[in-house]
């Protein structure tokens, strides 16, 4: 159950809320302050948004696994969030977690797409991957006590753990892990932070992989309104093509988080979204392509579509994933070389400062 926390934690909600209301959103990046195309320094005070925009996005998201030298590293990344946290940003913390199955007693090794090992019921207490899983969260609860502001005191962030349990991608996903065990394991992963840990600084978010046809369906492995902050959704317009239905999903999905978030009181966003082309455009592009992309404005097209109905328009933020290479990223670049002077510019931007300028789209001050 979620105790009291730092008054920063509440200020963080309380944004999210106004902006609901506010017919803005706040718009995120993955890991933009220290993995990017364009960037030369790596500790937060550049991205690839704020080099093409003049301001970081609104939102950063970073990830549990930079603790274990992917994505950067711990001492990287306390440096990163205290800069972008000095900048104004709001940062956001998902955990891609380690089959706790790998390895001896300290080794997270993590390994994609490896469901197998029946991990959730062993890493709950009484079972043989327990201890392990606790020294997995005891260095979450180090995170956090690391990242402090100029003045000392603890910096709010939102933490996601568990997301796109529905799929069976992860080993918590719904083929490996019951319904009533998730939310077992989802309850007693905050309870030990707050309680054990004395974690503070975190508000948490529930977020699934979309689509969904029913508050019903959305709410099957809820962990309840007494653990979660706010409720979100991930979904990736795959292979974007004029008749792929996709707006129209997103909008019935969005429409019942929407009713969610007011019988619940939680704000809602889309705490991961964009285009994936894969196979097309001549290659297999995790994100946009180099060139070729079929979806030119799709950042301009997504804004008018979100803000064009009631539901849509009450979605405190949407997060773009992460620019890790020129063959794998989710929001356009532009390149300068040593003279300042552009030397490489992707085919979207024009679109992206357009949609970054538009008086709707929160950035960082």
């Amino acid at each position: 159950m979620l105790n009291e926390r730092i008054p920063g934690v509440y200020d963080l909600i309380g944004r999210l809320e106004d902006v609901a209301y506010s017919d803005e959103f706040l718009f995120g990046h993955q890991n933009a302050g220290h993995i990017g195309v364009s960037i030369k320094e790596t500790e937060g005070t550049e991205s690839d948004v704020k080099n093409l925009t003049g301001r970081h996005p609104a939102i950063v998201g970073i990830d549990t696994l930079s603790f274990y030298g992917y994505e950067g590293t711990y001492e990287q990344l306390v440096k990163v969030v205290k800069e972008l946290y000095r900048e104004g940003c709001i940062i956001t913390l998902s955990s891609h977690m380690p089959n706790f199955s790998l390895g001896g007693d300290g080794f997270f090794d993590y390994s994609p797409n490896f469901t197998e090992g029946n991990i959730g019921p062993r890493i709950l207490p009484g079972g043989d991957l327990n201890e392990k899983y606790l020294r997995f969260l005891d260095k979450i609860a180090e995170f956090a006590a690391d990242c402090v502001d100029v003045n000392g005191e603890p910096i709010p962030m939102l933490f996601r753990p568990f997301h796109e349990d529905n799929g069976d991608w992860f080993w918590w996903g719904r083929k490996y892990l019951a319904d009533d065990k998730y939310v077992t394991l989802f309850r007693y992963t905050i309870d030990y932070l707050q309680d054990e840990k004395g974690v503070k600084s975190f508000a948490y978010a529930y977020s699934p992989n979309g689509f969904f046809d029913s508050v019903e369906h959305y709410l099957r492995r809820y962990p309840g309104d007494d653990y979660i902050d706010i409720i979100g959704m991930d979904i990736y317009r795959d292979r974007p093509a004029e008749d792929d239905g996709f707006y129209d999903k997103l909008k019935t999905s969005m429409e019942i988080m929407w009713q969610i978030s007011l019988t619940h009181g939680k704000p809602y966003a889309l705490t991961e979204v964009g285009i994936r082309v894969l196979d097309s455009c001549g290659g297999y592009y995790e994100g946009l392509a180099p060139s070729g992309n079929k979806v030119k404005n799709w950042f301009t097209e997504f804004l008018s579509f979100v803000a064009s109905f009631e539901a849509g328009s009450r979605c405190s933020y949407f997060l773009t994933w992460a620019n890790f290479s020129e063959q794998q990223f989710w929001v356009p670049y532009e390149i300068r070389n040593e003279s300042g002077e552009v030397s490489s510019r992707h085919e979207m931007c024009d679109d992206f400062v357009k949609f970054c300028s538009d008086s709707r789209i929160i950035l960082a001050p």
